[in-house]
């Protein structure tokens, strides 16, 4: 499973929580780590699925480390101040884009494997930000569903509704979008290349067109020309079916 499957493998608030509880209670053994954050008072029945779902999902990432059964934030996580959310939400665009988390990326079955990591995220906001972001759908029935089926893509980015509503939070998270309360997403990437401006300019203050939009492409590889982008435009099979508005 990846992480756009929220029942089986955790929400974004959860994860959330967990940084904070290490960050204000120190390094902790998984099962003390997750009665802070899912205690039984709060999670029904005691039962904290979610939140070790949460947990063992963000371990493989890279988000956490398990150092002989005590959970720690990874240098990269542990080195952000706690209330510096922007960076936290650039660092976890990173570990999602990252290579070593996208294994399954350009299988066909990726969507049933354990070890698809991060591929279906990736794969659904390559999608998204191919399409034009004046028509895309609203919503996921009759919109979303409809345009990815007209474009012949294969793997299809969504399956279900239910994956659909974890991209958005995600897509949203990570820069990739906004939503509103009447519209469910609209692709707009600017948060997300303003994460990665640092990464493209090296230190330079300016850049010839040409070297940036090549930078990006490498240190955002899903839009226009990154190696996310154009493996999912290349299994669209009417690349140029549209919504209609």
């Amino acid at each position: 499973m990846s992480i756009l499957n929220r029942p089986s493998d955790g929400l974004l608030s959860v994860l959330l929580a967990l940084r904070r509880a290490v960050l204000a209670y120190g390094p902790r053994p998984d099962s003390e780590l997750i009665r802070l954050v899912a205690p039984s008072s709060v999670v029904p029945e005691g039962k904290p699925e979610l939140a070790r779902m949460t947990l063992n999902r963000w371990k493989q990432l890279g988000f956490f480390d398990d150092v002989g059964g005590v959970i720690h934030l990874t240098s990269t996580i542990a080195g952000i101040a706690a209330d510096d959310l922007p960076s936290v939400r650039a660092a976890v665009l990173r570990l999602v884009l990252k290579n070593e988390n996208n294994p399954a990326f350009m299988q066909d079955n990726d969507e049933v494997r354990e070890d698809a990591k991060a591929s279906d995220c990736t794969r659904a906001i390559a999608w998204a930000l191919a399409q034009d972001p004046y028509g895309f759908p609203a919503s996921y029935k009759g919109g979303v569903e409809s345009l990815q089926d007209a474009q012949g893509v294969e793997p299809r980015p969504f399956r279900n509704d239910t994956r659909w509503a974890g991209f958005s939070e995600w897509a949203t998270f990570l820069g990739i979008g906004w939503k509103t309360t009447k519209i469910s997403f609209v692709p707009h990437p600017a948060v997300a290349v303003r994460f990665t401006l640092d990464a493209v300019f090296r230190g330079a203050k300016e850049l010839p067109q040409a070297d940036f939009f090549s930078g990006l492409a490498d240190s955002l590889p899903i839009v226009d020309g990154g190696r996310y982008r154009v493996s999912i435009e290349n299994k669209m099979a009417r690349p140029g079916e549209c919504q209609q508005v």
